[in-house]
């Protein structure tokens, strides 16, 4: 009995006890919430790690031959942490000084008593985390890891480094425009905008640690989710074309004090835009930037390069042969109704040919023409139009392309001067491209196709998407009336309004436009009516490799017509792709056949030519006259000589043919006659720039293939 009642007693002791216990740490955990809680709470929240962003490198953009036009350059914010657990007090004052001594010499920005205190005062107050530089590049964070304490390792030296980005363009403004931008909550411009879901890639998750300061700083662990980078873009363009373009244009806008303007040039057959350049007039003064993309955004009436479409309609509707077919133009004047429409000035009136007012740009002999068959039926040529696509816009890859506007004879304002207005390119929008667009489609023998500008994107050094081109309507018209439509245009060169085009070396192609735009509303003259000249064309005439639109917009200065105005712009530009694209012609000797096993003798010095080939006892025929070159062909197992009259034609101002000399002989031959030598390749010249027998002048460039 004792015994049972011993063991109840030690069970209540027990019992009392752990109840003791259980009100000491009940009230002990409330002392803590109440007493040192927000100590502690303020502790978790100063020291913390976090999974946060790792931002994916964006693509880059390059230009049709590889060069780099738009891309991320990495940038670094360089920081210590001067309490890590390695850095002692011995560690850290034996290298503090030497620290701050060759942090002021590196980025000079700060003394060596401001980093020196920087540091000192950082680790005093018990920091994890000092910034000392932001946004060095990747050669100044190379020398940072070697100074002293950092060069100790990123753990036990304390360095922190965090990589950012910054977007560059190599070639500054050069098709800035195009290039474009996406930034977040702003209307995305240009291929940055439009390819921005590839080009932008995946972000990564990383481990950051936020120290007492409230600075999240990377902790660098194995398990962070690494970034996926953006997909690069290789456009259509050329930057080499883009800078004639562009300098082409800032030219003539500064001469002619114009408002602004732009420039397009398109490979015909393809579409792909080679170059696109806007430039309008900042703050009243002669320079020019580009703030808007003028040649896919801004909708205005086209003028004169809008009789084009009006006659493939009319020809194409079976009612005008403008070789054949007259119209009076009487003293230059027709009046419709209310309205007067005038030419602008030129010395014919009377009769022409259809053909010869075009070339003239005779508002009076278009709009007649186009008003004696469509009068009573002016949807059918609205129709025509609209079969043309010029009521549609493109729909471009980039953003920010202008809605054209056509009028219909069922529109409420329509009237009885509407039709012979729009023959001439007023009372409609379009877009310069669109403009463009239609030109190179009759370069491209009636075949349509989209303007392109990115040509394939790439990830990792491979191709992951090519773009081929789009073609819109694979005939906007029969070739017959391609054929008179390209007589047409290369009628306005030889004889007409751009004459001043016109040059012996290869053929341009095109239409002036000299149109009035209405300030407020009303076609009038004075300060109410400003001008756009323009131009559009395709080159070589006979052989279309290009086509271009430039468009000055209220030159004030100088005249404003378009052949005074544009004209110069598209010439300069054809000039010089011209002269850089041996590809337009054909190879000299292209069908020459290639027999032999026999070993090729270049063309040479005759006498140097002899003695090779008697020195490799090579069997040939000595020339029976005299000859500074000879060329060389194989006969019946024998070398075969024939003079060359290199001399004799370039002194009469004649390019010969230059097939098979080597590069020493033609550079030689060519800068005696003060000519200019461009040579791609080594080896024997292949190609030539200036065909055999074409005149040459004093100072040109003569481009040079070598194989």
């Amino acid at each position: 009995m004792e015994n049972r009642r011993a063991i109840l007693l030690r069970a209540y002791l027990i019992y009392a006890v752990m109840c003791l216990v259980g009100v000491i740490i009940i009230v002990r955990l409330i002392m803590i919430q109440y007493t040192h809680g927000a100590k502690w709470k303020k502790e978790q929240e100063q020291l913390t790690t976090s999974f946060c962003t790792i931002n994916a490198v964006r693509g880059n953009i390059y230009d049709e031959n590889g060069y780099l036009i738009a891309t991320s350059l990495p940038y670094y914010d360089v920081a210590m942490d001067v309490n890590t657990d390695y850095l002692t007090d011995e560690i850290f004052n034996a290298g503090a000084d030497s620290l701050a001594t060759a942090l002021a010499y590196l980025f000079k920005d700060k003394s060596y008593n401001d980093f020196y205190r920087l540091l000192y005062n950082a680790r005093k107050a018990g920091e994890r985390y000092v910034l000392l530089e932001r946004g060095i590049s990747y050669e100044q964070l190379q020398a940072v890891k070697k100074l002293p304490l950092f060069r100790l390792g990123k753990n036990k030296g304390g360095l922190i480094i965090a990589q950012t980005t910054k977007r560059e363009l190599p070639f500054r403004d050069l098709a800035e425009r195009t290039i474009g931008y996406a930034k977040e909550d702003i209307k995305p411009v240009g291929l940055e905008g439009a390819y921005n879901e590839y080009m932008k890639g995946i972000d990564g998750q990383g481990l950051m640690e936020k120290t007492a300061g409230g600075v999240w700083i990377p902790l660098n662990d194995e398990d962070d989710l690494q970034p996926q980078n953006g997909e690069d873009i290789v456009s259509t363009i050329n930057i080499n074309y883009q800078d004639v373009a562009e300098n082409a244009l800032r030219e003539q806008l500064i001469k002619h004090h114009a408002d602004h303007g732009c420039v397009a040039l398109m490979e015909v057959k393809t579409g792909r835009v080679l170059a696109i350049a806007n430039l309008a007039r900042k703050d009243s003064t002669d320079k020019y930037v580009e703030d808007y993309n003028y040649v896919i955004g801004e909708a205005t009436e086209p003028g004169s390069t809008f009789k084009l479409a009006s006659l493939l309609v009319a020809i194409e509707d079976g009612y005008v042969n403008p070789q054949r077919d007259s119209v009076n133009l009487g003293n230059g004047e027709v009046n419709y109704y209310d309205r007067t429409m005038k030419d602008a000035d030129h010395d014919e009136h009377g009769w022409v040919t259809v053909q010869r007012a075009f070339e003239i740009s005779s508002n009076v002999g278009i709009s007649k023409t186009i008003y004696k068959y469509y009068a009573g039926q002016p949807k059918k040529f609205v129709d025509g139009l609209c079969r043309l696509g010029l009521d549609k816009p493109l729909h471009l890859s980039i953003p920010g392309e202008g809605d054209p506007k056509m009028p219909n004879p069922t529109d409420k304002d329509w009237s009885g001067t509407s039709l012979p207005w729009l023959s001439i390119g007023y009372g409609l929008t379009v877009t310069p491209l669109q403009t463009l667009t239609l030109y190179n489609a009759i370069a491209n023998n009636g075949i349509m196709v989209k303007p392109q500008f990115v040509d394939a994107l790439v990830k990792d050094g491979k191709i992951v998407a090519k773009f081929s081109p789009q073609v819109l309507n694979p005939s906007v018209c029969s070739s017959s009336t391609v054929a008179k439509l390209k007589k047409l245009l290369e009628g306005v060169v030889l004889h007409g309004t751009a004459s001043n085009l016109k040059n012996a070396l290869y053929g341009i192609a095109g239409k002036t436009g000299t149109a009035q735009i209405a300030k407020k509303g009303q076609y009038k003259n004075g300060a109410d009516v400003s001008y756009q000249a323009s131009f559009t064309g395709y080159f070589p005439a006979d052989n279309p490799e290009y086509s271009c639109i430039v468009v000055v917009y209220s030159p004030s200065a100088d005249g404003y017509y378009g052949n005074v105005t544009a004209g110069p712009i598209f010439r300069e530009i054809a000039d010089k792709v011209y002269a850089s694209s041996i590809q337009i012609e054909p190879a000299i000797n292209a069908d020459a056949e290639q027999h032999h096993n026999e070993p090729s003798v270049k063309t040479g010095n005759c006498a140097d030519t002899y003695r090779t080939l008697e020195d490799l006892s090579l069997p040939f025929d000595k020339l029976s006259n005299n000859a500074d070159w000879v060329q060389s062909t194989w006969a019946k197992s024998e070398v075969h000589l024939l003079p060359c009259d290199y001399r004799k034609m370039l002194k009469e101002g004649l390019m010969p043919d230059l097939h098979g000399i080597d590069l020493q002989d033609a550079v030689y031959l060519l800068e005696n006659f003060r000519l200019k030598v461009n040579v791609r390749g080594s080896g024997a010249v292949t190609e030539q720039s200036i065909q055999p027998g074409t005149k040459f002048q004093k100072g040109q460039t003569v481009y040079l293939k070598l194989s």
